[in-house]
C-alpha cells in the first residue's frame, strides 16, 4: 500500500514539474539579430518576468519568457549580470542586464508577493537600452512597474523617457494555465 503511495506521489510531482517547468526558467540573453539591453532594478524583491514574444496579447507559455531574479528574499553584487549598458542617474549597483529579442513588443511584469502584478508592455526600438524598476511610493501601496527609454542626448550623457504602455492583456483561448501572472 505504501508502495502505491510512492508510486502515485512520484507520478503526481513528475507531471505537475513537467507543466511548470518552462513557466519557471530565467530569462536568457539573445545572442544574434534585432534586440534591445534592458537593465533590471535588482533591489526589488518582487519578481519580474519577461515575455519578449508579445504580438496582440501576452503569451504566457511562450518559450523565451523568463523571470530576472536569481535570488529570493536578499539581494548583494553576486547577484549582478553586469553587460556594460548605459547608465542613468537612478541606475543602482546591484542590476542585471539582458539582450532581449526586439522582434515583437515585449511585456514586463512586476509579480507581488501576494499575486497582485502591475505590467507594462511596448514596442521596442531595435538597438536601444531600456530600464526597470518598481517605484516605491508609499508604505500602503504597492511599488508600481516603471519602464523607461535610455538615450544619448545631445550634450553626450544619457538620459530617460517614459515608454509608451501597449496596455496588453494575457492572451484568453483557453489554452494557458490557470494562473493569470
Amino acid at each position: 500500500m505504501l508502495k502505491k503511495w510512492v508510486l502515485a506521489a512520484g507520478l503526481v510531482i513528475n507531471l505537475t514539474g513537467c507543466s511548470v517547468a518552462t513557466y519557471s526558467h530565467k530569462l536568457q540573453d539573445v545572442e544574434t539579430g534585432d534586440r534591445v539591453g534592458i537593465t533590471f532594478d535588482n533591489r526589488n524583491l518582487d519578481y519580474i518576468r519577461v515575455y519578449p514574444e508579445t504580438k496582440t496579447c501576452i503569451n504566457l507559455d511562450a518559450k523565451d519568457n523568463g523571470y530576472t531574479n536569481n535570488a529570493i528574499g536578499f539581494q548583494t553584487q553576486l547577484n549582478n549580470k553586469l553587460m556594460g549598458f548605459p547608465e542613468i542617474p537612478e541606475t543602482p549597483e546591484l542590476r542585471r542586464e539582458f539582450w532581449v529579442s526586439a522582434k515583437d513588443n515585449i511585456a514586463i511584469r512586476m509579480i507581488q508577493p501576494n499575486g497582485a502584478y502591475d505590467t507594462v508592455s511596448f514596442r521596442p526600438k531595435v538597438g536601444s537600452f531600456y530600464y526597470v524598476t518598481g517605484l516605491f511610493t508609499s508604505q500602503y501601496t504597492p511599488r508600481s512597474l516603471s519602464v523607461v527609454e535610455v538615450y544619448k542626448t545631445d550634450k553626450g550623457y544619457y538620459d530617460r523617457k517614459p515608454v509608451e504602455d501597449l496596455k496588453l492583456k494575457n492572451c484568453e483561448d483557453g489554452s494557458f494555465r490557470l494562473q493569470h501572472f
